[in-house]
């Protein structure tokens, strides 16, 4: 039987403070749902995600104009996968990949037939580099996703995306 697909995917990116403000409120869906940042720190409340969003736009204007301020990325599982499974591997995938020098949050989303964790990286690192996602990132980001949800006990596989477009037809 063949391993259920991963999906890692950049679904955003926000240009301005208004926008890493309105992306943490969704991924958080304004407080509803638990954000959890690189340190396993959670934010519940809607004033503690606008918080989150103004801390991380400091100094963002002294950089290049229409430089991303953050990078949103979807990492989504079929239906039928144990969501905090899913949540340990996401976080596994984050520390690893993000950790070393860049702050981020997260939210496990479970409302829809497929669980997903939205992960919203803020895009000046710790350093003061910036975060750049070259054209092959994604594929390594699917492998690794796909590795740390292996060892929390799920099958999966990261195949790459020309493969599973011709899949699917």
């Amino acid at each position: 039987m063949d391993k259920p697909e991963v999906v890692v995917r950049i679904v955003s990116n926000a240009y301005d403070a208004d926008q890493v403000e309105s992306d943490l409120l969704r991924i958080s869906k304004n407080g509803a749902v638990e954000l959890e940042d690189e340190s396993g720190q959670f934010s519940f409340t809607e004033d503690m995600v606008r918080d989150l969003a103004r801390d991380w736009s400091r100094f963002q204007g002294l950089q290049r104009k229409n430089s991303r301020y953050t990078t949103n990325i979807v990492l989504s599982m079929p239906a039928g996968t144990d969501p905090q499974a899913l949540k340990r591997a996401s976080q596994a995938f984050a520390k690893r990949q993000f950790g070393q020098n860049y702050q981020y949050a997260m939210a496990l989303h479970t409302d829809t037939d497929n669980p997903h964790v939205q992960l919203t990286v803020r895009n000046l690192g710790n350093d003061g580099r910036r975060l750049h996602v070259a054209k092959g990132d994604p594929q390594k980001w699917r492998e690794v996703f796909a590795d740390e949800l292996e060892r929390c006990g799920v099958e999966a596989k990261a195949t790459l995306k020309a493969t599973r477009r011709r899949k699917d037809g």
